[in-house]
């Protein structure tokens, strides 16, 4: 049976559907959030009928009922493990994260520093021996900022929360392209290794005005791992900026995984081709689900 209730979040109050699923002796709940407020009577049985009808034949577009059991188990069992440290291991936990994703995800992005160094300067807060690059350094600290930022923020998906970051990301290093849009400087880009052609710059803001068009839609369809995935893959295809590009998809995808209280995803360096492979499946040959395939593993991985 698909009953209504009234649940609050965030301070904010709204409705959803509950159907409550019995599994031998366990007791599973799926829901769907309808609005904020209550629709018409004619309307909310129509809606019970359709949530009743996705549960039976799977809900999502790309992940089917047990995947999405799995995802949700590995989901609850991160936050039971998180309940039980204290605030001083979460954030020592992070901290260990941070790391590592920074590295990684600077090394997809062609900065050239090895996990040591990006340790000590992250961790213990010193330069490493004979490392003179201050630039890299500086990419690495926004980095490092840019992880806290997504923990931080709170609100919805916009194009000033990706500004923010990308000026986090930029700051210091190229000042004069931090937190602006090729189509404010004009400019074109292409991508080393690929034959995939960014928007021009002219189209751009209409291609964004498509981008929030389809997640303000999608946002209450799709499972939030395939929204995390998905959100990567049309920003990093999208080069809404000059630079900093793929650091701020996986930085988003990551935001949206935390939000909804899933466990954090790195994509390690040395999954690197992988990487490109099913990239280009999307950006050459508009196929979304190897890419989804493949942040699906990550995860089960993380």
């Amino acid at each position: 049976m698909v009953f209504e209730r009234k649940v609050k979040s965030n301070g904010k109050e709204h409705w959803i559907l509950v159907h409550n699923i019995r599994k031998g002796k366990k007791i599973t709940q799926k829901s769907k959030y309808i609005g904020k407020t209550l629709p018409p009577k004619a309307r909310l049985e129509r809606l019970k009928k359709e949530f009743l009808n996705e549960i039976k034949k799977g809900r999502y577009k790309y992940l089917s009922n047990e995947e999405v059991e799995k995802i949700e188990k590995l989901k609850q069992d991160y936050n039971n493990n998180l309940r039980k440290l204290t605030l001083t291991e979460k954030k020592e936990k992070l901290k260990e994260f941070i790391i590592r994703f920074t590295y990684d995800s600077s090394k997809l992005s062609g900065v050239n520093i090895t996990l040591r160094q990006t340790s000590l300067i992250l961790k213990e807060g010193i330069m490493p021996k004979d490392f003179k690059n201050l630039r890299i350094a500086k990419e690495i600290e926004n980095h490092k900022n840019g992880v806290l930022a997504i923990t931080r923020y709170r609100d919805n998906l916009n194009i000033r929360f990706l500004k923010k970051l990308h000026t986090l990301l930029m700051l210091g290093i190229e000042d004069e392209i931090a937190g602006k849009l090729r189509s404010e400087l004009k400019r074109d880009v292409k991508i080393a290794g690929t034959s995939y052609v960014p928007p021009k710059w002219q189209i751009l803001d209409k291609e964004i005005e498509n981008f929030f068009g389809w997640y303000k839609k999608e946002n209450r369809i799709l499972h939030p791992l395939e929204l995390a995935a998905l959100v990567h893959l049309k920003i990093i295809s999208l080069q809404l900026f000059v630079d900093g590009n793929s650091r701020l998809s996986r930085l988003v995808m990551n935001w949206i995984l935390w939000k909804k209280g899933y466990p954090l995803i790195d994509i390690p360096i040395e999954d690197i081709e992988n990487y490109y492979d099913v990239l280009d499946k999307y950006q050459i040959e508009k196929k979304e689900r190897p890419f989804i395939n493949y942040i699906k593993q990550k995860y089960f991985e993380s």
